[in-house]
């Protein structure tokens, strides 16, 4: 088995190293882009964490976590090939897997894009009033798949980003 890994080393030390420096660079970029959003929303006040460093922290977990996949699972695919492994009939697989899942999870993939688009377009935040639909009340959380209100009463509302037509925000 050594002779073969070794062999193998042999054979693809480009490719070995093309790898690992995709791999560097890839993880680069991603930290990169993430600096630089996290530049954008800065204002400068580090006793206030705002609103919109807040949105920009959670938008930065996305665009790791999602580029943390990309970046795996293209360095493995490429790992695979080198040891000879055809990875065409695996991305076959992936693609029929991922078409399934998609159907089945169209109301998850509808409520984190909509939790997407609320937080990049800022229609509300944390500690707005906001009425959505019939319901009313302060907004106590927001995540990607769910917005989560307190009316007066003290009644809490958990709202499908998916399901929010249409938002009246009284605090801006």
């Amino acid at each position: 088995m050594q002779e073969f890994i070794i062999n193998i080393i042999k054979q693809n030390t480009a490719d070995i190293v093309w790898i690992i420096i995709l791999f560097f660079f890839g993880r680069l970029i991603l930290k990169l882009i993430v600096r630089r959003l996290a530049r954008i929303v800065d204002d400068g006040n580090e006793a206030h964490i705002s609103q919109k460093e807040k949105r920009a922290e959670t938008l930065g977990h996305i665009i790791v976590s999602i580029g943390n996949i990309i970046i795996y699972s293209i360095i493995l695919f490429m790992v695979l090939n080198l040891f000879g492994i055809d990875i065409r009939p695996i991305l076959m697989g992936a693609g029929v897997i991922g078409l399934a899942i998609g159907f089945g999870s169209q109301s998850l993939v509808k409520d984190f894009v909509s939790g997407l688009f609320i937080l990049i377009e800022n229609q509300y935040g944390i500690g707005d009033k906001v009425k959505i639909d019939s319901s009313e009340g302060n907004v106590i959380k927001i995540t990607m798949r769910s917005t989560v209100l307190k009316d007066e009463e003290g009644k809490i509302y958990y709202i499908s980003n998916g399901s929010i037509k249409d938002v009246i925000n009284m605090s801006q």
